[in-house]
């Protein structure tokens, strides 16, 4: 009953040192909740997402996402997760609204035309409508009212780096004098490396395999921050199917 005794201070030392262990468990259960997590940089670490300088409120969610996902290829699940990520972006089929057929009937819906929307250099197409162009011709498909010669889209099919070498020995050249040893046939001065390009092809049986990531209205551009373009495409390439390529119409700004 008295306050100063040294059997009560003792007991009373005992519970606090409880409360500070208790206080601490605590602490960790609320480690595995992406909104509480005293950890964010160590779970990014766990789900590979890379540092891109967005604020903690976005890495969070995007941390929330990602740990949430649990797998599936439906439009809307690839849609969804995107968007959980923090992307604002629309997922598109490959086929042309009100083109698919009515149930029982054995038909194919129309297929969209890449090449109408992704870039010339991704497309081996030399040109698409320009006023008095032979293309343009009543009902062909590219004389479409707003069809570009530059479209914005690009294909994403995978990231794949390939080698080349540059600055290859030819005659007449400086470096070319008799006796030197860079004047060997065949000889380079160093190497290259860039991403794979892959030709969107002109077969429209291949065209329903596109799926199509953008704006909300299909042709529309979604706009995304150019500092999270790698992020964006690998979680692109992972969660969609590999059977398809994608035809990304975004810009990054």
């Amino acid at each position: 009953m008295t306050a100063e005794k040294t059997l009560r201070e003792f007991f009373e030392g005992v519970s606090s040192a409880q409360g500070d262990i208790k206080e601490f468990f605590d602490l960790i259960f609320l480690d595995i909740f992406p909104d509480t997590t005293r950890e964010l940089s160590t779970w990014e670490r766990q789900f590979g997402l890379s540092d891109t300088g967005i604020n903690e409120a976005k890495r969070r969610a995007r941390l929330a996402a990602t740990w949430k996902a649990v797998g599936g290829q439906s439009p809307k699940y690839i849609q969804d997760t995107l968007r959980g990520a923090g992307f604002d972006v629309y997922v598109h089929e490959w086929w042309e609204p009100g083109s698919e057929p009515s149930v029982g009937a054995e038909s194919c819906a129309t297929p969209r035309n890449p090449i109408m929307w992704l870039r010339r250099e991704f497309t081996g197409a030399v040109i698409l409508v320009e006023c008095g162009e032979p293309d343009a011709q009543c009902g062909e498909d590219f004389a479409q009212a707003g069809n570009s010669l530059e479209p914005r889209g690009y294909p994403l099919v995978n990231k794949i780096l390939e080698t080349t070498r540059d600055n290859l020995v030819l005659c007449g050249e400086a470096v070319a004098e008799a006796g030197e040893p860079e004047a060997l046939a065949g000889n380079y001065v160093q190497f290259s490396e860039g991403l794979r390009e892959y030709i969107v092809p002109n077969d429209p049986a291949l065209w329903p395999y596109f799926l199509y990531i953008g704006g909300e209205t299909f042709g529309e551009l979604a706009q995304l921050d150019p500092k999270r373009r790698d992020e964006f495409e690998a979680l692109c390439l992972k969660i969609c199917p590999t059977q398809q390529w994608l035809g990304m119409l975004v810009e990054y700004v």
